[in-house]
């Protein structure tokens, strides 16, 4: 974004307000008080309640319909798994490449590609949400808080939680367009909340740039906040990445991705050693533990780093491929590995 397009939305969303002139007159969206959005939770509830005994179809049941039409099935929600684990990946690796300029434009395109993806899964997924009673709920809700939130030029509420019902709704669609058209999307709030001029209210202020308690922010105020103590974290870490890599949100995740993985390895391996002894300590290469029960084989099998389940998959596909048993010295893996140790001792010993 331009710089000018960074502070015209910051100042919408600091101030938090929608200003519309509509038939003649001008009108403000203000945010909407604690009791407002409860009475409107309250009212979703209602409506739930109401319809518990219509026809329409509720969110379990329009997944369960899906599954029988073929709109979104058990293979396309493991599919749509698989496509957010590869963009996972893929961004872990943009970062772990953003010194080359080539693999780094190689991947983007990759990531663009795979985020397509996932956002036509989740299209197809909820395909037949307009139909629930969810999203019906959710849209009385949404109407009712934005009419709750319309005030005259003079301050004065325009509607009432009583009067909400027998108003002309022609304003609140007014504003309902004019909102929508207003949006920032959540990756242009992000860019805000690491550029100026919020960076430097952000380090100056921190919550209280907003100016109001934080329970009555609106959603991109939190957003704001929320991104603003994200990017604290990265400059305040140990192994804080590089300026290139934090102006890019790709680039970034990966770096998220990296320290996660690397925090739950260290997890994974004192909990193993706490409840087995140091892996270090013990003599051999492997290390055989007895399972009591199929949730105690799948924890054993994960104390295996990338190339261990490797290796116990392949013995898997030989034992079923053969259909004989094998001694653990005649597994293939094990044959390599004692091939590599006599090179290895072989070659030392001509170095003698």
């Amino acid at each position: 974004m331009e710089h000018i397009d960074i502070e015209n939305k910051l100042y919408q969303i600091l101030d938090g307000k929608y200003y519309l002139n509509h038939e003649g007159q001008e009108y403000i969206s203000v945010p909407n008080t604690v009791s407002e959005k409860n009475r409107a939770s309250i009212l979703y509830q209602e409506v739930i309640d109401d319809l518990k005994f219509d026809s329409m179809l509720s969110w379990s049941d329009a997944i369960i319909m899906s599954e029988k039409l073929g709109i979104w099935t058990s293979e396309n929600e493991k599919s749509l798994d698989s496509l957010e684990k590869m963009l996972e990946n893929l961004k872990l690796e943009i970062y772990l490449n953003y010194f080359n300029p080539v693999r780094v434009k190689e991947l983007k395109k990759k990531i663009k590609q795979v985020k397509s993806g996932i956002n036509k899964s989740q299209n197809n997924k909820h395909t037949l949400y307009v139909n629930t009673k969810e999203y019906y709920a959710s849209n009385v809700k949404k109407e009712f808080l934005l009419g709750l939130s319309i005030c005259n030029i003079h301050g004065n509420k325009v509607f009432t939680h009583t009067n909400f019902w027998i108003s002309d709704n022609s304003l609140i669609n007014a504003f309902t367009r004019y909102i929508d058209k207003k949006y920032i999307d959540p990756k242009d709030i992000r860019n805000i909340s690491r550029s100026e001029p919020w960076r430097s209210m952000w380090l100056s202020q921190k919550g209280n740039c907003i100016g109001t308690p934080s329970i009555e922010w609106t959603e991109e105020q939190r957003l704001l906040v929320s991104f603003s103590r994200m990017y604290d974290n990265v400059y305040e870490s140990m192994e804080c990445p590089p300026d290139e890599v934090i102006k890019d949100d790709d680039m970034l995740d990966g770096w998220f991705i990296q320290q996660s993985r690397e925090r739950e390895k260290k997890l994974k391996e004192k909990a193993t050693n706490e409840k087995f002894g140091n892996f270090n300590e013990k003599e051999g290469q492997e290390l055989f533990i007895m399972a009591n029960s199929k949730n105690d084989i799948g924890q054993i099998y994960n104390m295996n780093d990338g190339i261990g389940k490797s290796i116990v998959h392949g013995r898997e596909q030989i034992l079923k491929g053969s259909g004989k048993e094998f001694k653990h010295q005649d597994l293939p893996d094990v044959q390599r590995d004692l091939r590599m140790q006599a090179n290895r001792e072989w070659a030392e010993k001509m170095r003698r």
